[in-house]
């Protein structure tokens, strides 16, 4: 990829309002550095000019009722009013940080007084309290506002640090450190702090907002300061001469113009960054994606044309060039890549490739949930002939669980932990069919429950009393309510011991031929996959490599790719030597020229390095992406002496 596309990718992510924003702060704190240099300050003092003047040449934006230059004030007046936000940001995310990382990172006491501590100042109503204070001042002083907001302000940020230090100290990346021998305030500043970045702007631009508008309140109000000038005194003395009243827009539209400015500039940064470091959000803000148009496909297609004969009729759900693309801060990272199959009705398909090849990727894409910064970029999905890629976005709900089942990966955490599992499928149900009465929703949960052989008393209890196989055997009960006539099942045995995933498989199973459904079996596990699917489809960076019937795959595999997974796999006997897959792989943002299998594959030659295999079909119901064919009829021999040697376990 060229460091010009790169760029070009990277800034996908800075959105209009981040530079929008950008530009107005910087043109504002431009105006704050400079502007005092360029302007005479004595044009700002009462009676320095005539006053009552509208707009002219001498006097840009007339003068006030005091005899001061507009012009002139308002310039003077932006940097003490930026410099009361940024006295008010810094005391607020400074507290506000060092507390909240003391009350998440080390619980009990300290956790407790600070959590009190902060209720009880988030419950004095900050305003009425910066009143009282600054009212009984000789001088009102506007620093020392400032930083009674600071002072005010930073339970907020403490709450929200703490939230994400309570969340970041039990994951993994926290774990290992303190395996690997770091230290308490080790892990907290090296691991958990440059994770809390984007938060802790985030509470500055808060606090700097809360900051200037409660000053300029307290201004407005008539408690500011009248040696310094300010933009909220300056709407003060309009109110107080009646400016509006009188027709003086010159004197009052330019402060709240500016401090207009400053609050929309802020508020656009803010913005823009949260969608910078959390490119998620924009789920909530729906924008055309490049779609690519899918290729001219003939009524009957190569996935359609390699389908082995199973008597089932045609597909049910058939897959065209299914493109999808991740937006990363090094460029579109395409994790599926015109990827095509299809499965009858009543068949079983397993989808099998290594970790990161796109499976669970191309399964949430099948039923439109990808989300950001994953998109779908091109192709088809059609079920039953309606491309569910087109449809409204309420049909496809429709659709889903009703027609097309999902258990996802990692199903065990599928659950809601505070509610029982009988309401959780009971929910399931009433989303498609409304709210029936309760004594048929409780059949229909005990009806479920049972033909995924757990008793009907499960439905009473919570996630935490089931163990792993019965969490998995309640989210297939739940995929299977309304019986769909598809179900993906992306890994439903990780996690799980090898006794319960075979009985795992063996219910799924037994709940497929019940259904006469179609399953789509996704995992890495190709032994334990291979005893269960009629057809097998092999992923390799994003790409099918490989597509068949399950037997004529094990026995005769086209791909090297293929012939190394079933290699690798250990036999009961135990004299086979075990050995791996050489190299690692690819990065999927920068792919070796030419077949992505190239660089590991034994039997790679000079056209792999340069050109991109097409899916071709050797053989009737067999499809391979490889140079070998046609030139060869079947896969050469592998010498897995030469693997060994570089590879063995």
């Amino acid at each position: 990829m060229t460091m010009a596309k790169q760029k070009r990718v990277r800034s996908s992510r800075v959105t209009p309002s981040l530079i929008i924003g950008i530009i107005i702060i910087a043109l504002i704190l431009l105006v704050a550095i400079l502007g005092p240099l360029l302007v005479d300050p004595k044009k700002a003092r009462v009676g320095a000019v005539e006053p009552n003047l509208p707009p002219s040449a001498s006097a840009w934006l007339g003068t006030d009722s005091q005899g001061r230059d507009v012009f002139t004030a308002v310039i003077l007046a932006v940097p003490p009013t930026l410099r009361v936000g940024a006295i008010a940001g810094l005391i607020s995310v400074t507290i506000g940080l060092i507390l909240g990382l003391i009350a998440g990172f080390f619980p009990g006491w300290p956790d407790a007084v600070i959590r009190t501590f902060s209720d009880v100042l988030m419950a004095v109503p900050a305003l009425a309290f910066m009143i009282l204070v600054v009212a009984r001042m000789a001088r009102p002083n506007i620093i020392v506002a400032a930083i009674i907001v600071g002072f005010l302000t930073w339970p907020g940020t403490a709450r929200g640090i703490r939230a994400q230090v309570l969340s970041m100290r039990e994951r993994a990346f926290v774990f290992i450190a303190r395996a690997n021998g770091e230290t308490e305030l080790g892990v907290l500043f090296r691991e958990v702090m440059p994770n809390l970045l984007p938060l802790m702007l985030a509470s500055f631009i808060g606090a700097v907002t809360m900051g200037i508008y409660t000053v300029m309140a307290l201004e407005v109000l008539g408690l500011g300061s009248l040696v310094i000038p300010t933009l909220g005194m300056m709407i003060f003395w309009t109110q107080r001469f009646s400016a509006v009243l009188r027709g003086m827009w010159w004197w009052w539209s330019p402060p709240i113009v500016v401090i207009a400015l400053i609050f929309i500039g802020l508020f656009l940064i803010a913005r823009g960054l949260d969608h910078y470091v959390n490119p998620t959000i924009s789920a909530a803000w729906p924008r055309r994606r490049p779609r690519v148009a899918p290729p001219k496909c003939e009524p009957a297609t190569l996935a359609e044309k390699a389908l082995p004969d199973t008597g089932n009729g045609a597909a049910i759900l058939q897959v065209k060039n299914l493109q999808v693309v991740y937006e990363t801060p090094a460029g579109n990272l395409k994790a599926v890549s015109d990827v095509s199959f299809a499965i009858r009705a009543g068949e079983r398909m397993g989808l099998i490739g290594e970790s990161g090849c796109g499976k669970t990727t191309l399964a949430t894409a099948l039923l439109r949930l990808s989300r950001p910064p994953a998109y779908i970029a091109g192709g088809q999905v059609l079920f039953d002939g309606r491309d569910l890629l087109s449809v409204s976005e309420e049909e496809i709900r429709s659709l889903r669980l009703k027609e097309i089942a999902l258990i996802p990966q990692a199903s065990m955490n599928s659950l809601n932990p505070v509610v029982r599992i009988g309401p959780q499928i009971k929910d399931a149900i009433i989303a498609h069919m409304g709210r029936l009465p309760e004594k048929q929703l409780d059949e229909m949960v005990a009806d479920v429950l049972t033909r995924v052989g757990l008793r009907p008393e499960v439905a009473e209890r919570f996630p935490h009393q089931l163990s792993g196989g019965m969490k998995q055997r309640v989210v297939m009960a739940i995929a299977i309510a309304l019986r769909p006539k598809v179900i993906i099942a992306d890994e439903p045995t990780s996690a799980l011991d090898v006794v319960v995933q075979k009985q795992v498989m063996l219910t799924l199973g037994h709940l497929q031929k019940e259904l006469g459904a179609a399953v789509l079996l996704i995992g890495h596990d190709m032994g334990l996959i291979s005893q269960f699917v009629d057809t097998i489809g092999v992923l390799y960076a994003g790409k099918l490599v490989e597509y068949g019937g399950i037997q004529e795959v094990l026995d005769n595999p086209y791909h090297p790719y293929t012939r190394l997974l079933i290699d690798s796999l250990p036999t009961l006997d135990g004299k086979k030597e075990f050995v791996g897959i050489p190299g690692l792989p690819p990065a999927l943002l920068n792919l070796p020229p030419g077949c992505a299998f190239a660089p590991r594959c034994p039997l790679a030659f000079e056209r792999c390095h340069s050109e991109i295999p097409a899916l071709q079909s050797p053989a009737a119901g067999r499809q391979v992406a490889c140079h070998l064919y046609p030139s060869h009829s079947a896969l050469p021999p592998i010498s897995i002496s030469a693997i060994s040697a570089e590879v063995k376990l």
